[in-house]
């Protein structure tokens, strides 16, 4: 298995708690979350081929103030051993708007896999059947958009861990 990005809904107290956790301890709460039902989704591996192909880049450079950047991998990062990335509720509608703007179609038809291959985009997959790293880009995108979404009706927070 690779490395994978979850998004998991969490309350103001639980964001609290996940902050004052140590850094050595991070992963394990947001595994006992889970495990206790907290609500999270997964991009699985294609969190940075998606942030590629909303951005450019890769999300080993997250884009300080580019919703786009943030809905794959928060606005806040925390302290920890693993990448974990958080968007606090009152920062989801402008993930949210930005999401809802993008030309998906569009995007994906220019879309040019050989760029991925050449900016090192994990997973290393993007020689693959170009119609089939496209629907799966779109399946990745709809996930996207649904977690915030749920996320800002709900007046949730996102966490955001890839490990």
């Amino acid at each position: 298995m690779g490395i994978q990005a979850a998004y998991t809904l969490v309350d103001e107290a639980t964001l609290d708690r996940l902050v004052a956790s140590a850094p050595e301890e991070l992963g394990a709460a947001l595994e006992a979350l889970e495990a206790g039902g907290a609500p999270t989704v997964y991009l699985d591996k294609l969190w940075d081929g998606l942030h590629f192909l909303l951005t450019g880049e890769s999300a080993d450079v997250p884009i300080a103030g580019d919703p786009l950047s943030e809905a794959v991998v928060g606005v806040h990062v925390f302290e920890a051993e693993d990448y974990v990335g958080c968007t606090e509720h009152d920062e989801l509608s402008a993930v949210v708007a930005a999401l809802e703007a993008v030309d998906l179609p569009a995007a994906l038809a220019d879309a040019r896999f050989e760029s991925f291959s050449a900016a090192d985009v994990y997973p290393r997959i993007w020689s693959g059947d170009p119609g089939a790293l496209r629907a799966e880009l779109a399946e990745a995108f709809g996930v996207l958009l649904d977690v915030h979404r749920a996320a800002l009706a709900g007046g949730q927070h996102v966490v955001v861990s890839i490990l």
